[in-house]
């Protein structure tokens, strides 16, 4: 990618972003608290807000993997919001772990696309 990192604040706020969602993810994999899908929506917002109307290659070349965040970060939210008693059932909480592995996995794509890891 031919985009210029320094001096680049959005670009900077982006890849921030990433390590949070990181950071996230692993913890909701790890612990299975659903209070840090708050946080993660915050986060995967911004993502948005910065990815979608961003020219640059470093947002237009990373497209399908934050269409993969987007869209199991919102089936995640759903199948969690279709959960009938406040602790998840076997086949919900198999398919948020699902959505958060594809989630983390689309995340670590992009990282490696910046040449971070």
């Amino acid at each position: 990618m031919a985009t210029e990192l320094e001096g680049n604040e959005k670009l900077q706020r982006f890849i921030q972003l990433l390590a949070d969602l990181n950071r996230e993810a692993v913890d909701m994999i790890k612990t299975g608290n659903m209070q840090t899908l708050y946080q993660m929506n915050d986060t995967v917002e911004e993502m948005y807000s910065i990815q979608s109307v961003g020219e640059e290659d470093a947002y237009t070349a990373i497209e399908e993997d934050m269409q993969i965040i987007y869209k199991n970060f919102n089936a995640m939210v759903a199948m969690i919001g279709s959960n009938e008693s406040e602790k998840l059932d076997g086949a919900t909480s198999v398919a948020v772990k699902k959505f958060l592995h594809n989630i983390f996995d689309a995340n670590v794509r992009i990282v490696l696309a910046y040449g971070l890891a």
